[in-house]
């Protein structure tokens, strides 16, 4: 009896096992649900991913990028979109210390060459989620189910005005203006001076 359950308890484990490898075996990059802060710094990340790979066990956003020039503290990239065409050149600040793998070596990011081509795999989490499965409707109650789904998503509260808007001009220009006055007051006076 016991050994029957167990076997039955394996079964259905390896069942579900499998279905689950299957279903992740079908997330495309269109499944993706990007995060707010990425979507803040990145609003066609959507459009540029390639494909979602399972990477040492975990699920990645695949993206293939090009170095078009490096800046003193930027990289100038363009993102290779499904077609094979190239985006618009984008400057990207990466970290201090970003390292990119080249044949088995890691280089930094700042030390990649022009034309450089580079995969880029963006794990599960912070950055992109799956959505989360939708509930089976139950036979028995069809209209119950109709509400909760729509429960489910709840209204995004409105962000509050700020009380006081930032000031973030300074008085430098008006000092530069002054001192720059002053020169040419001090100028003309000397030029009369010698003219007397």
């Amino acid at each position: 009896m016991k050994n029957t359950i167990l076997l039955s308890a394996l079964v259905l484990l390896g069942g579900l096992g499998f279905t689950v490898a299957a279903s992740a075996a079908d997330v495309t990059c269109d499944d993706l649900v990007w995060s707010a802060s990425v979507l803040a710094d990145n609003p066609n990340i959507g459009a540029a991913c390639l494909d979602v790979e399972n990477k040492q066990g975990q699920e990645v956003a695949k993206f293939r990028a090009r170095v078009v020039r490096q800046s003193v503290n930027s990289t100038i990239i363009q993102w290779q979109l499904p077609d094979g065409s190239w985006s618009p050149a984008q400057r990207r600040y990466p970290e201090r210390g970003f390292m990119a793998q080249l044949e088995g070596k890691d280089v930094k990011i700042a030390d990649l060459p022009d034309r450089q081509e580079v995969n880029v795999y963006v794990p599960a989490g912070e950055a992109w989620s799956l959505p989360a499965p939708a509930a089976a409707p139950m036979a028995a109650a069809p209209v119950a189910a109709a509400p909760v789904a729509a429960a489910a998503m709840p209204e995004p509260e409105p962000e509050p005005a700020p009380a006081m808007l930032p000031t973030t001009a300074t008085q430098v220009p008006l000092l530069a203006l002054l001192g720059g006055l002053l020169v040419l007051l001090g100028g003309a006076i000397g030029f009369v001076r010698t003219r007397l």
